[in-house]
């Protein structure tokens, strides 16, 4: 078997344009080559996802690490070592289940179904900063009461107590936003 050594910049030939050695290195279209070597594929993997970037995803490790580094199969490799990564698969979040969306019935009477939300972060007037807006999905009609943008969930109880329910009775469906000022128990 013939050796070839390399000293100094210079550029292999022979049907191989894309390599060249340099400052002791081998490249591949001016990426670095990392040989058949799994433990050092391996460390290269871990340096960018584990420790520079915290964990990102197969598809952003690949970008940064294919910045700088080559070799065959690197996408494949990748991907197996993310799969394997024992913080990935415990603290990522998987994607949601996309549920299909559902229309809302139409209503048959009046204040039957009511919507209601906040609009929050306006300016002050009178000491308010926020409205509570109730809508009767059917008739469209409307409700607005003014409010504070840390209103607690006792005190729109009382909002919807005071003025909207004084006035329509109750509705037999109530949708909302599940905000928190909608969602937390009164007893």
């Amino acid at each position: 078997m013939k050796e070839i050594l390399l000293s100094g910049p210079c550029s292999i030939t022979k049907g191989l344009q894309e390599w060249n050695y340099e400052n002791g290195l081998i490249l591949h279209k001016e990426l670095v080559y990392v040989p058949k070597n799994d433990n050092l594929k391996r460390r290269v993997v871990q340096q960018f996802h584990d420790n520079i970037t915290g964990h990102l995803g197969e598809w952003k490790t690949l970008k940064l690490i294919t910045r700088e580094y080559w070799w065959p199969g690197i996408t494949e490799f990748i991907k197996e070592y993310i799969k394997g990564c024992a913080t990935c698969q415990t603290t990522k979040i998987c994607p949601p289940v996309k549920v299909p969306l559902k229309p809302n019935e139409v209503p048959n009477g009046v204040w039957e179904t009511i919507t209601m939300d906040f609009i929050m972060g306006l300016p002050t007037s009178q000491g308010y900063d926020s409205i509570l807006t109730v809508i009767d999905r059917h008739s469209k009609a409307i409700i607005l009461s003014p409010c504070n943008t840390t209103i607690t969930v006792e005190q729109t109880s009382q909002l919807l107590m005071d003025n909207v329910w004084k006035r329509t009775g109750f509705p037999l469906t109530i949708i909302s936003d599940y905000g928190p000022q909608f969602v937390a128990q009164v007893t």
